[in-house]
């Protein structure tokens, strides 16, 4: 099993490239992912949710207001840096609760240290394939559901135009690639075996740039950046910039939620 650690694993967690990947996703995407995930996920006033791997607080923030005052989010991920800028983004929000912590360790903290023990709705988006215990956060987030709660987990998905485009021009992680896959071929088993419900969503978004320095401001705080073909990467940009008016690619995504057995 490949995982991500070392100087990998920093690009992928570290609070400003989070944000600059957010920032340039939002303004340039197709389709709203927030507001397609939210859909999907069905968040009620009252609900407790476990949102894992939060990073900034990109869908603890939404999650917050959805469930109102009688609600609950809490919130883990492993950047002290992302947890700072999530509590000073609470604005008064005090149905969050936020922790540092590595999503490995997800039980003992659910135990330990979150005040709410049973949840509505476990989420993870970008964020379960980074960990090498995998299957030990999915256990640790089914078991701390409630009788009829949800699991949903979103993934990249296959196909993802930026590293198809880059990989003309250097060798891709093998982490990265693998993660287009972690959906069907992880996920849709484990979910199977355990869930009596799982559904499946497919995320089409194309995204489309029209400044070479935002594209190149965006990949190089990807995971997949390589600096020894930053130069390749830039002339080939700015030749599909002044050829079409924009660089555009897909970027796509997987999700599946899971209903809790009944006992």
């Amino acid at each position: 099993m490949i995982i991500y650690e070392g100087d990998l694993l920093d690009r992928a967690t570290s609070s400003v490239s989070l944000d600059i990947r957010l920032k340039a996703n939002a303004k340039y995407s197709s389709t709203n992912f927030n507001e397609w995930l939210m859909e999907r996920l069905q968040v009620r006033r009252g609900m407790d949710i476990l949102d894992v791997g939060c990073g900034n607080g990109a869908q603890t923030i939404p999650f917050s207001r959805l469930v109102g005052e009688h609600g609950s989010v809490s919130a883990i991920d492993l950047s002290s840096e992302s947890i700072q800028t999530l509590s000073d983004s609470f604005n008064g929000m005090g149905n969050i609760q936020a922790v540092c912590g590595d999503m490995a360790e997800l039980g003992p903290i659910i135990a330990e240290q979150f005040k709410v023990k049973r949840y509505d709705l476990a989420h993870s988006s970008y964020a379960l394939y980074y960990s090498k215990d995998r299957y030990q956060v999915l256990h640790a987030m089914r078991s701390a559901l409630k009788k009829e709660g949800r699991l949903a987990i979103f993934t990249p998905n296959e196909p993802h135009g930026m590293v198809d485009f880059v990989k003309q021009f250097t060798e891709i992680p093998l982490q990265v690639e693998q993660c287009f896959v972690f959906g069907p071929d992880v996920l849709e088993s484990y979910f199977r075996k355990h869930f009596w419900d799982v559904s499946i969503f497919l995320f089409h978004n194309v995204v489309r740039i029209p400044l070479l320095e935002d594209v190149m401001n965006f990949y190089r705080v990807t995971t997949y950046y390589d600096a020894d073909s930053d130069k390749k990467v830039k002339n080939a940009v700015q030749t599909e910039i002044e050829n079409n008016g924009y660089f555009e690619y897909e970027k796509n995504g997987y999700l599946i939620i899971g209903q809790q057995q009944f006992h």
